[in-house]
């Protein structure tokens, strides 16, 4: 998993901003250009690919129970539960998205490409920014949906040839 190291203990986090927030944003407001997307394609599903392709160039956040450094081997990121009790990991667009209640479980936000995620998640889905408005749920299936449909830069993935012809291309019958 490519991830971007910097992040320390949340309740000693640095002053380095990962975004360009405003001095009081509004929470229900979008704060970054991922949320932006987001809102975009909560009014109007058609912008639904282009959710997913920026989602996979943006950064976010994950949660874990240990600091994770360059040495670190296997990450593991805090996993819930959604309604359904499949596995989901928690995803933040910001550290000011995450609620108080997870990193007391697991106190290190680790900052990396949504496309690092779903190439190296199995068996679990995501959700993004938990509980609030600007946020999203992929099962697991829809992981593996999005690995299969879109290329790690968020662009369409090369489709394959289908069986029969060289081009992908069908032949004419005769």
């Amino acid at each position: 998993m490519h991830i971007l190291y910097g992040r320390d203990r949340l309740e000693g986090m640095s002053d380095e901003p990962t975004q360009n927030p405003s001095e009081n944003p509004d929470p229900d407001e979008p704060q970054t250009h991922l949320e932006t997307v987001l809102q975009q394609g909560q009014a109007d599903e058609a912008m639904a690919g282009q959710v997913i392709a920026t989602f996979l160039s943006e950064e976010v956040f994950f949660l874990s129970r240990e600091e994770v450094t360059e040495e670190t081997d296997n990450v593991q990121p805090l996993l819930l539960q959604n309604k359904d009790g499949e596995p989901v990991i928690a995803l933040f667009t910001q550290v000011n998205r995450i609620p108080e209640a997870y990193t007391t479980e697991a106190p290190y936000a680790v900052r990396v490409v949504g496309a690092a995620v779903v190439d190296n998640l199995n068996g679990a889905g995501v959700v993004l920014n938990p509980g609030h408005q600007l946020g999203f749920e992929i099962p697991a299936e829809g992981v593996d949906a999005i690995r299969r449909d879109f290329a790690p830069d968020g662009s369409p993935a090369p489709q394959e040839p289908t069986e029969g012809t060289a081009d992908g291309e069908a032949t004419p019958e005769a």
